[in-house]
């Protein structure tokens, strides 16, 4: 599919892996110079070849931060017409028992990292007269689950984020969301990632079986989905194929919700 992006300047932050990668491979393929940032610095060597560059960069600090956007200014010479805040983590842990440092940490990777960079980067792509942001949320932004208490609120917030960005940017840079639901991506299927602590929380031994239960109870009729499902959707949002969105959360949840 033409997105119509031939040449553009994206940048991708969080881009290595799951989502992100495939966000950044899509990019690529439809002609767009592509800058991926992420802290996996072998997954960069290993994947990168395809893109125009790529930064080793702990996203969730000030200082990994600024050590990107400097790399993506220098590089670009000047800012991206493209932004995609791929930052996100989120594990399965009872309320009571999430402690000030998992808020703190959750707080930098899920919300801070995307406020940091856009507050570096916006005001530039703004100055471009056409530019356009993304930010993957979560479905979990409007459909609160008790275990992911920390993630699901800073998911919350990163929307409040890209609707106030979207009215103060309006019309130089469109600022729109995607609302995962379960995607196949390492955050699910890391070692400790949800498939396990699903295994844990449903008591049994069969990884299959314990996502079923998950898919059961949560009304999920259409299963989880891929990256590429994510990724066509973030990259229809930066193209000019969007050109009239901006202030948008798309669901891409696989499930069945009321009217919010």
């Amino acid at each position: 599919m033409d997105y119509g992006l031939q040449g553009t300047r994206a940048f991708v932050a969080a881009g290595a892996h799951g989502i992100g990668r495939a966000i950044a491979d899509l990019l690529a393929a439809e002609g767009a110079c592509v800058i991926v940032a992420d802290r996996d610095e072998d997954a960069l060597q290993a994947h990168g070849g395809q893109w125009d560059g790529t930064i080793a960069a702990d996203l969730s600090s000030a200082d990994g931060v600024q050590a990107a956007v400097d790399y993506v200014l220098r590089r670009f010479d000047g800012p991206p017409a493209i932004l995609i805040n791929n930052l996100g983590v989120g594990d399965a842990t009872p309320f009571e028992q999430t402690t000030d440092d998992r808020w703190l940490a959750s707080f930098n990777v899920n919300l801070m990292g995307s406020v940091r960079l856009s507050r570096a980067l916006v005001p530039r792509m703004a100055a471009l007269g056409s530019a356009a942001v993304v930010n993957t949320g979560s479905d979990l932004a409007k459909q609160p689950e008790p275990d992911f208490v920390d993630y699901g609120s800073f998911k919350a917030a990163l929307l409040y984020l890209t609707k106030a960005l979207a009215r103060q940017y309006a019309p130089a840079v469109r600022v729109n969301a995607v609302l995962p639901g379960p995607i196949w991506s390492r955050m699910w299927t890391r070692p400790g990632g949800i498939v396990d602590q699903l295994v844990t929380h449903y008591d049994v031994t069969d990884r299959d079986e314990a996502v079923n239960r998950f898919l059961r109870d949560r009304q999920m009729p259409m299963g989880i989905g891929q990256p590429e499902d994510v990724a066509h959707a973030a990259v229809f949002l930066a193209s000019p194929l969007a050109r009239f969105i901006t202030g948008a959360g798309l669901d891409i949840g696989g499930t069945i919700r009321g009217l919010i």
